[in-house]
């Protein structure tokens, strides 16, 4: 069975709901979110808020009706929009299915109507990185405040990225 995406709203279902809570637990309990999360519970209890419309978006990506990640959008300004918790299992990685979450997350971005995607990430974030970089990133630098030193800034150009290869048109609807 293909990864489905399904976007988790205040309409969303108590399972698709608790998928969402729990990935975005494990997302929090990672090492690389120490210091970095400082609201992660209170964050996690109010989903699906603060990503949803028209101020953004959460979805989860389920294999074989296995929750298996996620990922988010959040305004950030007038013309920019911030990519946030890309998240998955290890069980699940290494099939490109990163890739999926995050061109489908570029694809709904520039739908949104912005003009700029942002993230921060870790620098031990290898393979995001280079995910990253190969969808058309470019560092910048860092773009708000409260970051640690080490973090790292990323913006992609969404008009030219929807001239480019773009995002994945899938399924997005509710369990």
């Amino acid at each position: 069975m293909p990864l489905v995406l399904h976007q988790v709203d205040d309409h969303a279902s108590s399972a698709l709901l608790g998928s969402a809570r729990v990935l975005m637990g494990e997302y929090a309990a990672m090492p690389h979110t120490v210091g970095r999360w400082h609201t992660a519970h209170a964050d996690v209890a109010a989903l699906p808020h603060p990503f949803v419309a028209p101020a953004g978006v959460l979805l989860v990506a389920y294999h074989d009706d296995t929750p298996a990640g996620c990922g988010a959008l959040l305004a950030f300004d007038a013309d920019s929009v911030e990519m946030k918790r890309v998240y998955l299992r290890e069980t699940h990685r290494g099939r490109g299915y990163g890739e999926r979450i995050v061109r489908e997350l570029i694809a709904r971005a520039a739908a949104m109507g912005y003009r700029r995607l942002l993230l921060d990430t870790a620098p031990e974030l290898q393979a995001a990185r280079a995910l990253y970089a190969r969808l058309g990133f470019v560092p910048i630098p860092h773009y708000r405040d409260g970051l640690l030193a080490d973090t790292l800034c990323y913006a992609l150009d969404l008009h030219a990225a929807s001239r480019g290869s773009g995002g994945d048109s899938m399924r997005s609807d509710e369990r």
